[in-house]
C-alpha cells in the first residue's frame, strides 16, 4: 500500500469513527436528558416512563372512582404529591377511576394558627422549600384501624436517612436539613382522610 492510498485509508476509519461516535453519543443525550413532565390522566392498565409518560416529578390526583396506584389503594380526591418517576419505571392503575398527573407543584406548607405545619396529602416534601429547615417534633392527629403513619427523611438523592413508624411511639424529635426530603405515608397501602402528620417547631 502506497503513502497516498494508506492516508485515504486513515481518513475513511477516521469518518466513520467519528460518525459512529456522533450517532452513539446523541443517542445516548437523548436518551438521558432532561425532559419536562407533562400533564396526563390514566386509567387502568400499565405504563412506562420514558415510553407512555416523560420522567419527572408529579403530583398525583384521583380524579373519579377508586383505583390502585402503584400498589396504593385511593379514591376520589386523594393526592399523593412529589411523587419522582424515572425512565424505565413500570406503573400500574387498577380499579374503576382515573388519576391525573401534573408536574409538582412544590406547595409551601405555611403554618397553621396552632403554631405547627399541617401536612393532609402523602407525598415528598422538600425541606428549604416547602418546610423550613429545624428541629420539629414529628406526630399525628386522626385514627386508622388498619395502619399508622409511616415517615422518613431521605436525602437529595432519595436514600433513606432516618425512619419513624409510630408503632411504639406517639412523638419523635426530628432534625431535618435544607436539601432533605420528608416523606410522608399517612398509610403505606391506602390514604387516610382522618389523618394529618403535625410538625411543631422546637
Amino acid at each position: 500500500m502506497n503513502k497516498f492510498k494508506f492516508t485515504i485509508f486513515i481518513f475513511i476509519v477516521v469518518i466513520c469513527s467519528f460518525i459512529i461516535a456522533y450517532l452513539y453519543i446523541t443517542d445516548f443525550i437523548n436518551r438521558y436528558k432532561e425532559v419536562e413532565p407533562k400533564e396526563m390522566t390514566l386509567k387502568s392498565g400499565e405504563y412506562i416512563v420514558g415510553e407512555d409518560m416523560n420522567q419527572g416529578i408529579y403530583d398525583i390526583e384521583v380524579i373519579n372512582g377508586k383505583i390502585k396506584f402503584m400498589q396504593k389503594e385511593l379514591s376520589a380526591k386523594d393526592k399523593i404529591l412529589g411523587v419522582e418517576l424515572t425512565n424505565g419505571e413500570h406503573i400500574g392503575v387498577e380499579g374503576k377511576g382515573k388519576v391525573r398527573l401534573s408536574p409538582a407543584n412544590f406547595e409551601t406548607i405555611k403554618m397553621s394558627k396552632a403554631g405547627q405545619y399541617e401536612i393532609h396529602h402523602s407525598g415528598f416534601y422538600k425541606i428549604g422549600l416547602q418546610l423550613p429547615e429545624g428541629e420539629y417534633i414529628l406526630s399525628y392527629a386522626g385514627k386508622t384501624e388498619k395502619e399508622k403513619p409511616f415517615v422518613q427523611i431521605l436525602s437529595s438523592n432519595r436514600e433513606v436517612l432516618n425512619t419513624y413508624d409510630f408503632e411504639d411511639k406517639k412523638n419523635y424529635k426530628i432534625v431535618p436539613k435544607k436539601g432533605d426530603i420528608l416523606e410522608i405515608n399517612k398509610c403505606l397501602f391506602f390514604e387516610s382522610d382522618s389523618i394529618v402528620i403535625n410538625l411543631k417547631p422546637l
